[in-house]
C-alpha cells in the first residue's frame, strides 16, 4: 500500500456529514463502546515489512523480526552490554472493557504472588508497580451516537493511582513503589489490590492495549487532545499530555529492567491518533473495500471504493463489482462492535498502528517523533543503563492455553508454558497467527483461531485444534463444554466475533434489568439468548438463561504477531487458564508470572 493521503481522496465524502457528525439513523447498542465483540484489526505496517501506514502515522521504523534465543534488533548507534540490575519497573496494562472484571481478579491474584515472599521472584528488592488501563478515548469523534466518547471512555494512559478517588500511591505519583526508600511489601501488597479493583470494566470498547503502554513509556510526544478541526476532514494533536511525561519520568527510573503486561480478551485496536482515526468511532457508515480486498488484504488493488484514483496497474474504482454497490457499507455490514475486525479487508484501509510502531519501540534507541517525523531518542533507553534485553513484554490474551502449553500439560496436571524460543521450534505460530502479512493471508492452523464472525465449521478446510483435535462445534449444540476449548460457535447475527476460548466464571452472574441498569458486563440479557452463546448455557448443558456462567476470549492476533516479533523479550500466555481452583500451584494466571519471572531472573543477572 502506498503513502495513503485520504485527505484529496475522502474530504469530500467526510465534509458532508459534518464533523464529528453521525447520519446513523439509531443510537449504538448498548454495549457498543464497552463490547468484548470490538476486536483490532491487521496493521498493514506489521513487524519485518518495512512499510508505514500513512493515513495519521508517522511512520514507525519497521525493522525485522528479533531472533529466538536472546538477539535483538540492531540499535540506532553504539549500546554498552547489559549489566546486572536489581530493580523492577512493572507496568501493568489492563483492559477495562465490559466483561473484564473476572480476568481482573485472577491477574490481582497472580502478581499478587509473583511480587510476594512465596513468588517466584527473586533479585528485584526495588520495585515499581503502575496500572494503565486500555481506553484511549474517540481520537477525535464528538457525535453524540459516536463510540468513546465519554469521559469514562478516555484514561489517557494516566496512571490509574491518579484518576480514580482514594487510591494510595507512592509520593501521590500515581504508581506504588516498595523497597528501600519505600514501602513495605505488604503495604504495597494491601495497596494493589484496590488499584486493581478500580480499573472496572466502563472502559472504551476500542481497546487501545498495545498503544497504551506505548503513550506512557516511549511516545516522545504523547498526544493530549485530539480534535478534528471544523470543517477538516482529518484530526490533529492539539496538545501535548504534560502530565503523561511527568508520571513516566517519576515511575521509569534508568537503572530498572522494565517488565510490561498486558491483560485483554480481545485483539488490539489501537487506532491512530492523527488523520482518519477518528473514522472508526464515528458512527456514520464506513467505506466500503475494492473487490481485491476480499480474497486478498495485503494485495495492492485492495483500496477503498471512496478513493478517486486507482493504484498503480489496478482497474479503475468506479468499474469495480464491489464499489457498484455505494462507497459506503450498509448497516448489517458494519456493525460498530466490528469496526476493528479487519480493517483493510472490509474497509480498504487500515487506520491501526502498525505492529512496528511497538516491536521499534521495546527494542531501538530511537522512535519517530510526530511532529517532525524524525528520529528521535527513546526515553526507555536514552541515558540509561538499560538493555534492549532488559525490556520484557508479558501478554496474556486471547488465544487458547493449549497453544501456548507443552505437551506435557495437554494431557497432565498443572500447566508449563513455552518460551519463545519454543513456541518457534514447534511451529506454534503457524498455529496461532499464521502469517497475516502474506499475500494472500495465510490462516492459522488453530481453527479457534479464526477471526470471523460465521460457524468456523462451515468456514474452511480447517476445522480444529491441531495440537488437541478438538473440534469446532456448530452454534446449535446445548453443551457448553461440547468442547474443551470454546464449547461451542455462537449465532452472532453478524454482530461479533467467534470465541477463541472460554472460561468458566467463580461465581455465576444474572443478567436481569439491574444489571442492565447498571452497565454491567453481560452477555445473557433475555434479548441475548436467541444467539445460543455458550456463555449463558449451564454447565451441565441445556438452552440458555439470563445467568452467565462462563467468560470468553477473543484472537489476539496483533498482540500475538507483537510477542512473536519480539522473540526471547516475550512471554505468551492465554487468558483462558487450565487451573481454576485456587490454591493449586498453576492457578490462573500463576503460570504467566512464573515465566514472566524466568525471564526477568536472566534480565536481572545478563
Amino acid at each position: 500500500m502506498r503513502g495513503w493521503t485520504l485527505g484529496a481522496l475522502l474530504v469530500g465524502a467526510v465534509l458532508a456529514l459534518g464533523c464529528g457528525k453521525t447520519n446513523a439513523d439509531n443510537p449504538p447498542d448498548k454495549d457498543t463502546g464497552g463490547d468484548e465483540t470490538s476486536h483490532g484489526g491487521r496493521a498493514s505496517g506489521a513487524a519485518g515489512s518495512g512499510a508505514t501506514n500513512g493515513a495519521g502515522d508517522q511512520g514507525a521504523a519497521t525493522s525485522g523480526g528479533l531472533g529466538v534465543g536472546g538477539a535483538i534488533l540492531p540499535p540506532d548507534g553504539p549500546i554498552p552490554a547489559a549489566t546486572a540490575l536489581h530493580k523492577l519497573d512493572l507496568l501493568l496494562m489492563v483492559d477495562n472493557s465490559l466483561d473484564m472484571s473476572e480476568k481482573q481478579r485472577l491477574l490481582k491474584d497472580a502478581v499478587g504472588w509473583l511480587l510476594g515472599p512465596e513468588g517466584p521472584l527473586r533479585s528485584a528488592d526495588d520495585v515499581h508497580v503502575g496500572v494503565i488501563t486500555s481506553s484511549l478515548g474517540s481520537h477525535g469523534a464528538v457525535g453524540a451516537k459516536d463510540v468513546c466518547v465519554s469521559v469514562e471512555d478516555n484514561d489517557h494512559a494516566h496512571l490509574l493511582g491518579s484518576l480514580r478517588p482514594g487510591l494510595v500511591s507512592f509520593d501521590a505519583n500515581g504508581f506504588l513503589a516498595w523497597g528501600p526508600d519505600a514501602a513495605s511489601f505488604d503495604t504495597v501488597a494491601a495497596q494493589l489490590d484496590p488499584m486493581l479493583d478500580a480499573v472496572g470494566e466502563q472502559g472504551c470498547g476500542y481497546e487501545a492495549s498495545l498503544e497504551a503502554w506505548y503513550r506512557f513509556l516511549i511516545d516522545p510526544e504523547p498526544p493530549g487532545t485530539v480534535v478534528v478541526p471544523q470543517g477538516a476532514s482529518t484530526a490533529v494533536v492539539a496538545d501535548i499530555d504534560a502530565t503523561v511525561l511527568s508520571q513516566r519520568a517519576a515511575f521509569l527510573r534508568p537503572d530498572s529492567v522494565l517488565a510490561i503486561v498486558v491483560l485483554s480478551d480481545e485483539n488490539d485496536c489501537s487506532i491512530q491518533d492523527e488523520g482518519y482515526g477518528w473514522l472508526i468511532t464515528r458512527a456514520a457508515p464506513m467505506y466500503r473495500a475494492t473487490s481485491a480486498c476480499a480474497q486478498d488484504p495485503n494485495n495492492k488493488c485492495c483500496q477503498s471504493c471512496a478513493e478517486a484514483t486507482p493504484n498503480d496497474g489496478c482497474p479503475a474504482i468506479s468499474g469495480d463489482p464491489a464499489c457498484a454497490q455505494g462507497n459506503s457499507l450498509a448497516a448489517e455490514d458494519d456493525d460498530l462492535n466490528l469496526r476493528c475486525w479487519q480493517q483493510k479487508r472490509r474497509f480498504g484501509f487500515d487506520l491501526l498502528y502498525p505492529i512496528g510502531r511497538y516491536v521499534d519501540g521495546l527494542t531501538r534507541q530511537t522512535v519517530i517523533q510526530r511532529s517532525t517525523g524524525q528520529p528521535a531518542a527513546n526515553p526507555i533507553f536514552d541515558g540509561r543503563m538499560r538493555h534492549p534485553s532488559q525490556v520484557i513484554l508479558t501478554g496474556i490474551v486471547g488465544v487458547p492455553w493449549q497453544d501456548v502449553a507443552d505437551s506435557a500439560s495437554l494431557d497432565g496436571p498443572g500447566l508449563t508454558l513455552l518460551t519463545s524460543a519454543q513456541l518457534k521450534k514447534e511451529g506454534r505460530w503457524d498455529v496461532m497467527i499464521g502469517d497475516p502479512d502474506a499475500s494472500p493471508p495465510v490462516r492459522a492452523t488453530d481453527a479457534f483461531m479464526m477471526e470471523t464472525t460465521i460457524d468456523r465449521g462451515i468456514l474452511s478446510s480447517i476445522h480444529e485444534n491441531p495440537l488437541t483435535h478438538d473440534v469446532i462445534v456448530p452454534s446449535s449444540s446445548m453443551d457448553p463444554r461440547a468442547n474443551s476449548i470454546n464449547g461451542h460457535e455462537t449465532n452472532t447475527h453478524n454482530r461479533a466475533l467467534q470465541a477463541a476460548c472460554i472460561m468458566p466464571r467463580q461465581t455465576p452472574k444474572v443478567c436481569d434489568e439491574a444489571a442492565f441498569n447498571a452497565d454491567t458486563g453481560c452477555r445473557c440479557f433475555q434479548e441475548d439468548l436467541v444467539d445460543n452463546n455458550a456463555l449463558c448455557q449451564p454447565p451441565g448443558g441445556g438452552a440458555p438463561t439470563t445467568t452467565q456462567h462462563f467468560e470468553a476470549a477473543y484472537p489476539g492476533i496483533r498482540h500475538l504477531q507483537l510477542l512473536k516479533a519480539l522473540g526471547d523479550n516475550a512471554v505468551t500466555a492465554s487468558i483462558c487458564p487450565k487451573v481454576f481452583t485456587p490454591g493449586e500451584p498453576d492457578f490462573g494466571y500463576r503460570p504467566a508470572m512464573r515465566s514472566l519471572a524466568a525471564r526477568l531472573e536472566r534480565a536481572f543477572n545478563p
